[in-house]
């Protein structure tokens, strides 16, 4: 048995709902003040102003001296 199904439809449903994901991601990230444009929203190089730096690299005080020359 064969089942026909109107596929014209069933794409336009399945576009209509895309674009309705789209535009409520757009329109939450406005509302909510960040870039919908930028990668991972924004949020990877910003630090808010008296926040100290999530992953701020220790002070290394080693001196690294050259190795001293060889007489063989």
């Amino acid at each position: 048995m064969l089942i026909l199904v109107p596929w014209k439809p069933v794409a336009i449903v399945f576009g209509l709902l895309a674009v309705l994901m789209l535009f409520s991601y757009y329109g939450s990230a406005l509302i909510e003040g960040k870039n919908p444009f930028a990668p991972y929203g924004g949020v990877a190089n910003h630090v808010a102003p008296g926040q100290p730096a999530a992953h701020s690299a220790p002070d290394h005080k080693q001196v690294h001296k050259p190795n001293p020359a060889r007489s063989d």
